[in-house]
């Protein structure tokens, strides 16, 4: 009988998608694993992935089709077969469709690959002298992201008003120093409205529900930086930046090993259930002008410094570009506000998820050494946890395994 290629359900917000592309066509070979199609969400572009081989025998969407999810697009099957009128159902979805129900399975499994595209393109300033159709060189934009100038208000002395580099550089030596506290680069004009997205809406649904629903607490916690530090130091002498290991790098790989020894931490809270998940998939934090989105480290756990640096390196700039990797696959995520100066913080935990660790930033600070006063590099971490799975002293442990690692194994 033809398997069912079935539109997944990505999450508890996405009612619909659209079809990106087929990337098999009908009568292609097909295996178990191969992605058919690509579809987009609001927040991502996923790949759906053939549960079974054959052959496409029938595609009952077209590129640029809105579709329910859950809802059946193709069908997979021998060569020869044929699929009657009661297995295909409506050829195409209306897009006046509702949601099937919820506990429908998703047959055909997925892979997140793209985030939304960038939201509209908001000027800085509320003021322009352009009227919405500026043209400037690439130089004179670079140097107006450098010196920190609203290239909207510079006036252009090129043909045709063009803003030109020695425009920005001019400009900047006659601004005055309140200038600078323009609203930065990526805020909204001021006075204005706009609708939320459908990233920015379905990322405060799912921490609203995440802070009515889900029982947090948290446990804080002080690490010496020492001996990280003088490791990442070492370890990235001589190499290309591109190898270079970050301070974020060596948090996550600290948690990975904690995670290791207390799974329970590494779970997902079902409702009805507790999953402990066998891979250690920590997801990165990385905000957008957009958004909060958290592309995945997968089994970070077994990776060495180099492939960690690499992977770390690829899916914060992928995310940033638009793209995600890994996501709804994460079992514990890290959150770093450091780099901002922060001492520190609590975060709201990424559901399923049981766990995210809050980092703060390095401060040198006097601590007592033998008798003696010193100054140490300190770092400090919240663990915020879900009650219902994670008590007090199972966060204790948690975090004192991490600080075990970052103080005196890591290596």
């Amino acid at each position: 009988m033809a398997i069912e290629v079935k539109i997944p359900i990505p999450d508890q917000t996405t009612e619909e998608v659209r079809i990106v592309a087929w990337l098999k066509s009908v009568g292609d070979e097909v295996k178990k694993g191969d992605v058919l199609l690509e579809i987009e969400t609001d927040k991502a572009v996923i790949e759906v992935e053939s549960v079974g081989d054959g052959v496409l025998l029938k595609q009952l969407v077209e590129v640029d089709d809105m579709v329910p999810v859950g809802r059946v697009v193709g069908f997979i099957g021998q060569p020869g077969e044929e699929v009657t009128a009661d297995e295909t159902g409506p050829a195409k979805a209306d897009k006046g469709d509702s949601q099937p129900d919820e506990k429908t399975p998703a047959q055909s499994p997925f892979k997140r690959k793209d985030v939304e595209s960038s939201s509209s393109d908001l000027t800085s300033s509320g003021t322009s002298l352009h009227d919405g159709r500026l043209s400037a060189s690439p130089s004179a934009k670079r140097l107006a992201k450098e010196l920190g100038v609203d290239i909207n208000i510079v006036p252009g002395t090129g043909p045709k008003g063009r803003v030109i580099g020695t425009d920005v550089t001019e400009f900047a030596k006659s601004k005055p120093a309140a200038a600078a506290y323009k609203p930065a680069e990526g805020q909204p004009a001021p006075g204005t409205e706009v609708e939320l997205t459908k990233m920015r809406r379905a990322i405060g649904i799912n921490l609203q529900k995440s802070a009515r629903d889900t029982p947090h607490f948290n446990v804080t916690m002080s690490i010496d930086m020492t001996k990280a530090m003088k490791f990442r130091d070492e370890y990235n002498k001589g190499r290309e930046k591109t190898e270079k290991i970050s301070i974020n790098d060596i948090i996550v790989k600290g948690c990975a090993m904690a995670l290791r020894q207390y799974p329970a931490l590494n779970s997902k809270f079902m409702e009805d259930r507790i999953r402990y998940e066998a891979d250690i998939n920590i997801g990165v934090a990385t905000a957008l002008d957009t958004g909060l989105v958290v592309p995945v480290v997968l089994n970070a756990d077994k990776m060495g410094w180099k492939e960690l640096a690499a992977e770390t390196k690829a899916i914060t700039r992928q995310a940033r570009e638009g793209k995600l990797v890994g996501l709804g696959k994460g079992t514990f995520t890290v959150s770093n506000l450091g780099m901002f100066g922060i001492d520190e913080f609590t975060a709201i935990i990424n559901p399923p998820e049981v766990a995210i660790l809050a980092v703060g930033g390095l401060k040198q600070q006097a601590v007592s050494v033998d008798g003696m006063i010193d100054v140490k590099p300190i770092m400090r971490v919240i663990l915020c946890s879900d009650h219902r799975v994670v008590d007090g002293v199972l966060a204790a442990k948690f975090l004192q395994s991490v600080k075990k690692y970052l103080e005196e194994d890591i290596s």
